[in-house]
């Protein structure tokens, strides 16, 4: 597990306490707290440490069966160097991340209109750098947080849905399926990754850039009739970008704005990078599906408008840079 924040720390303490077997790569004051004391983990169950191999070196962990990163997306190319030592001809990688992933147009039918994405994957990096047949794709339902260094605290859900980018139920993915079943969090193989990620695209393309637009909680973006209407119409330009690459992924808009709407004062994870001054993740889970609307020639002038002010608004925080080769 590269990067054991809230989600990878989650998945490697439970995958550790059911008997698995997981080494995690983290830094700085979390790593350090690992080392000394184990990895915590706060549930339903109370406060429980597991023993982990933890480390910032990670040659000395050498090639691995499954390489899971749990960085966002827009940090992964820098830390490529690091990422390298840990892969091998056989080692599958499995991205943990919201929005487009760097390997979304491998495993697409018939011709695509580029092989990368520019605005996650500048270049093609990351996909020559990893090879495009190490992707897995991963899409994850969970409420967790990291409260101190060495503790990570699972709130809700937990639910991982993993497939092959063409959709096949290859051996591999059952063998995943099963190594991470003893986490007791529900591991679940699906033929149609894509589509669990514009499910919960839906989510992220709308909540999070507004939230740091309007600095406020979901109760305020999508309980408000005006700002509603407008999320409205960012799924619906989603949804046809999602049709133009082979995704029939049409949700009950109102049954999705009115579940978010419950939320209340809860605060996108988006806000609250940008509260606490971290880099914000805009391209993945926004620029990429511009980008891909106008590879495809579909129109996104809704999400092109929060796009441009959500990037312009965190550059002048100095919390974004766009990605470059």
């Amino acid at each position: 597990m590269f990067g054991a924040g809230a989600v990878g720390g989650i998945l490697a303490g439970r995958l550790i306490k059911g008997g698995g077997d997981m080494s995690i790569v983290a830094r700085g004051a979390h790593l350090a707290a690992i080392q000394e004391k184990g990895l915590g983990v706060r549930d339903r169950d109370g406060e429980w440490r597991v023993v982990v191999r933890a480390t910032d070196d990670t040659t000395s962990l050498g090639n691995q069966d499954l390489l899971i990163l749990g960085l966002k997306a827009h940090t992964v190319t820098a830390a490529l160097d690091q990422l390298t030592p840990l892969i091998g001809p056989e080692t599958v990688v499995m991205h943990i991340v919201n929005g487009i992933p760097w390997w979304f147009f491998h495993g697409l039918k018939g011709e695509q209109p580029a092989d990368h994405l520019e605005c996650v994957d500048p270049g093609g990096h990351l996909l020559n750098s990893f090879g495009r047949e190490k992707a897995l794709g991963c899409v994850v339902h969970i409420a967790c947080n990291v409260p101190e260094p060495g503790l990570v605290e699972h709130n809700a859900g937990g639910t991982f849905f993993i497939g092959e980018p063409d959709g096949s139920e290859s051996a591999r993915l059952a063998a995943i399926v099963d190594a991470l079943s003893p986490s007791g969090l529900r591991i679940r193989a699906t033929t149609d990754i894509r589509a669990e990620i514009w499910s919960k695209l839906y989510a992220n393309i709308t909540g999070n850039p507004v939230s740091v637009l309007l600095e406020a909680g979901f109760s305020d973006i999508f309980g408000e009739p005006g700002v509603r209407d407008v999320m409205r119409t960012v799924i619906e330009e989603s949804a046809a970008v999602a049709r133009a690459y082979g995704t029939d992924a049409n949700p009950d808009i109102d049954e999705r704005l009115d579940g978010l709407a419950t939320l209340g004062n809860a605060k996108s994870s988006t806000l609250q990078d940008f509260e606490a001054g971290k880099s914000l993740e805009l391209d993945a889970l926004v620029g990429a599906v511009a980008e891909l609307g106008r590879l495809a020639d579909i129109p996104t002038p809704t999400i092109d408008l929060i796009y441009a002010l959500t990037c312009q608004k965190a550059k002048i925080a100095g919390l974004y840079t766009p990605a470059s080769a």
